[in-house]
């Protein structure tokens, strides 16, 4: 497996949902689909739910619908990454980083949980759901 999808924590989720790749990526995307058992989505209107989702975005209105967006489709304790550009990247410019700009996400309940390099243009941020979070004092009441 691509060393960026086990740095993701990729393991068994079989149904995964990849949107907005840049065409640089998808070398490790086929990567993928040829070494495991895995269906993958690219396009988030067919897939009706998922495992693990990574959406590559660099503008704050793309990163809110495709964060509301990604809310219906994620399943429990999904692994729920974005890739937005570093700030380093001569290739892309981003509207937010890693410490503002996710509101909507973060409105639904989830904060951030790790972060890694995809490559030298890319960051990936995972996102969790407070349940899901250890110590969180977020969790929801009941």
């Amino acid at each position: 497996m691509s060393p960026i999808f086990t740095k993701m924590n990729l393991k068994e989720q079989k149904r995964l949902l990849i949107v907005n790749a840049p065409a640089s990526f998808q070398p490790v995307i086929d990567e993928l689909l040829a070494e495991s058992d895995v269906e993958i989505f690219q396009d988030i209107k067919k897939c009706k739910r998922c495992e693990f989702a990574l959406a590559f975005v660099s503008k704050q209105d793309e990163l809110d619908k495709i964060s509301a967006a990604l809310l219906t489709k994620i399943e429990g304790d999904a692994l729920l990454w974005f890739a937005y550009p570093k700030g380093t990247s001569k290739k892309y410019k981003c509207e937010f980083n890693r410490d503002t700009g996710w509101d909507v996400i973060k409105a639904a309940g989830f904060d951030t949980v790790r972060m890694v390099a995809i490559d030298e243009d890319w960051s990936g941020l995972r996102f969790r759901h407070s349940d899901f979070i250890k110590n969180s004092s977020k969790k929801s009441a009941g």
